[in-house]
C-alpha cells in the first residue's frame, strides 16, 4: 500500500547526488515528471518481470532487490538506501524489470514515469546527461560489488 508525501522545496533534492548538478528550474522541471509516494514494510515496488513503467528514487528507508533464478532468489549484501535508485529498467528496451524491489523499512520515493522522463530528456540534455551519468555510474558500482562479493564467495568454496 502506497500513500502519498509531499517535497515541500524542490531544492532539497540537490542534497542527493542525481540532483546536485542540476539548477532550480531543471529540478522544477525534473519534478513534473515525479510523484512522490511512501511504501510500507514489505510492500513491492516492481515486480521481476513485470513491464517496467517507471523509475523509483529512493529518499529514506531501505530496499530489497531480489533476483529470482528458477529455484532460488538472489539478493545483494548491502540493501539500497537514500540516494539509490531502483527499476532503470524503465529507461532501456525491453522495458521489463530484471528484479524485484521490496520495502524493507518504510521507504519515501519519487516515482518517475519513464515515458515522460525520456521526452523530458529530449527536451533538456543537460537534465538527461546528469541523470545517466549518475545512473551509470550507481550501475556500475552496483555491478562491481556483486562482482567482488562473488569472487570472494568461490575462494571460500
Amino acid at each position: 500500500m502506497a500513500e502519498f508525501v509531499l517535497i515541500k522545496d524542490v531544492n532539497q533534492l540537490s542534497a542527493y547526488p542525481l540532483f546536485s548538478r542540476l539548477t532550480e528550474a531543471q529540478l522544477r522541471k525534473f519534478m513534473t515528471v515525479c510523484r512522490e509516494e511512501t511504501f510500507l514494510p514489505g510492500a513491492v515496488l516492481h515486480q521481476q518481470g513485470a513491464p517496467a513503467r517507471e523509475v523509483y528514487f529512493i529518499l529514506s528507508g531501505e530496499v530489497a532487490e531480489e533476483l529470482h533464478i528458477k529455484d532460488k532468489t538472489l539478493s545483494p549484501i548491502k540493501p539500497l538506501g537514500a540516494g539509490d535508485v531502483t527499476g532503470c529498467s524503465a529507461l532501456f528496451p525491453p522495458n521489463v524489470h530484471t528484479c524485484t524491489a521490496r520495502a524493507i523499512t518504510e521507504v519515501n520515493t519519487l516515482v518517475m514515469d519513464s515515458e515522460k522522463m525520456r521526452k523530458l530528456f529530449d527536451e533538456d540534455c543537460g537534465i538527461a546527461r546528469s541523470v545517466y551519468r549518475h545512473l551509470i555510474g550507481s550501475l556500475h558500482h552496483r555491478l562491481r560489488s556483486l562482482e567482488l562479493t562473488g569472487a570472494r564467495r568461490s575462494t571460500a568454496d
